[in-house]
């Protein structure tokens, strides 16, 4: 496996790494303001449902990333399987919460107020760069190219002297 390809797997894994500990800590600020600090709003009654719901996925996502970031630092295809499946769903989750702020009776509401501070813990992988969805899809597409390049077993003896 050439250099290059090594370390620019690594370099996502540790970019994973990261803006999963940056969103951990993000999402436990919010935490702490979202539900000892927000009032019930009668605009907004399920806020607190919302932003329950929000932050357990969000927990999820940064789970998942964190695994991709070890299995990528390892050199694993399964870190790229990991990575790529946990990019795909929080796309698709995004786009999901956007369309359920049309939801009607305060729902959707309630999800568009929720969204702001429930979604922390995700929005260093939504927002790098301030370009929407950058990392999740230039770093899927990466791997999946150099997918190919990583031996389908590697010995731990080489592991340890890359």
């Amino acid at each position: 496996m050439p250099v290059w390809a090594k370390a620019a797997i690594r370099l996502i894994g540790l970019a994973d790494a990261v803006l999963s500990v940056l969103g951990v800590g993000w999402l436990l600020r919010s935490v702490w303001g979202g539900i000892f600090r927000l009032d019930q709003r009668p605009d907004t009654p399920y806020f607190r449902i919302a932003f329950a719901g929000m932050t357990a996925i969000n927990v999820v996502f940064l789970i998942l990333f964190l695994l991709a970031a070890f299995q990528l630092v390892w050199l694993r295809k399964s870190g790229v399987t990991v990575h790529a499946i946990t990019s795909g769903l929080l796309i698709a989750y995004s786009f999901l919460i956007g369309m359920l702020w049309l939801a009607p009776h305060g729902i959707g509401r309630s999800i568009g107020a929720a969204t702001g501070v429930g979604n922390m813990g995700v929005a260093p992988f939504e927002l790098l760069f301030f370009v929407p969805e950058l990392h999740p899809i230039a770093s899927t597409v990466v791997l999946l190219v150099l997918r190919r390049k990583i031996p389908t077993a590697i010995p731990a003896r080489a592991i340890r002297a890359a």
